[in-house]
């Protein structure tokens, strides 16, 4: 149940919709190539357990329509397309350079007031994470609902800082961190989920990369506004190494997906 707004969430939503689903055999393939840095990929399978129990934590899978594993690989996907973006797609040499400027924008934010500079690696702004702390899910016409959500992990409480620039500064810091970074965006793809609820719009992960993305889960929007439609076209391209991060290990009894 949503507060701030009177409306119930459906017990199971958009059954019909394919939660992971394979791309058709008409649609466009991927334009980019699906690059992934060495040391990205080392911090993946690390956090690989951290992004399991995240979506364990955060799933609703009677509105998602998906099991843990499946919104786990969401994770996954949306932590890969934020750490390439178009601009290293056209200029490779920035591939080198493009930690050496995430890390500029995280001392931004923490060094100079008023700074609300996406943070890496789940390129989530200060403020987004803020409204995450306060349990809101912005509504379209400029409505909030309060919402039970929470980010596990975090030791801070928006309500105990009387300066809101030392909020912030201490939000950037657990954003910054990669097990919270994971954490706030299970949340915030939870969020996601919710507001496709309210709209009545499928889940599926275009729904909620386009939500971390642009904050819009309606699939006309989605096609209509170039960036997200963008982001989407782009985070298809990773579709295959999220999956295969969080498909089960042969190792594993029982698989960790499952425990």
């Amino acid at each position: 149940m949503l507060s701030g707004d009177t409306f119930a969430l459906p017990c199971c939503a958009n059954a019909s919709s394919g939660a992971l689903r394979p791309l058709s055999a008409t649609a466009p393939r991927p334009t980019i190539e699906a690059y992934v840095r060495p040391a990205l990929a080392v911090r993946m399978e690390r956090l690989r357990p951290t992004i399991i129990a995240a979506a364990q934590r955060h799933n609703r899978s009677a509105i998602s329509q998906m099991s843990d594993e499946e919104f786990a690989a969401v994770i996954a996907l949306v932590l890969y397309n934020e750490n390439f973006g178009w601009l290293e797609d056209d200029l490779v040499l920035l591939r080198h350079v493009a930690p050496f400027y995430q890390d500029l924008q995280r001392h931004a934010n923490q060094r100079i007031p008023g700074s609300n500079f996406s943070v890496w690696p789940a390129n989530l702004r200060p403020s987004v994470a803020l409204e995450i702390l306060r349990h809101e899910l912005p509504l379209p016409a400029n409505r909030v609902a309060t919402i039970p959500i929470a980010v596990s992990g975090s030791q801070i409480d928006p309500q105990n800082f009387s300066d809101t620039n030392q909020l912030l500064a201490a939000i950037n810091a657990e954003i910054s961190r990669d097990d919270l970074a994971v954490a706030y965006l299970a949340a915030n793809l939870e969020r996601g989920m919710l507001r496709a609820a309210y709209e009545g719009t499928p889940v599926n992960w275009r729904t909620l990369a386009a939500w971390h993305n642009q904050g819009i889960v309606d699939p006309v929007q989605i096609r209509a506004n170039p960036t997200s439609r963008d982001y989407v076209r782009r985070a298809s391209a990773y579709l295959p190494a999220a999956r295969a991060l969080i498909a089960p290990r042969s190792s594993e009894w029982p698989p960790l997906a499952w425990r």
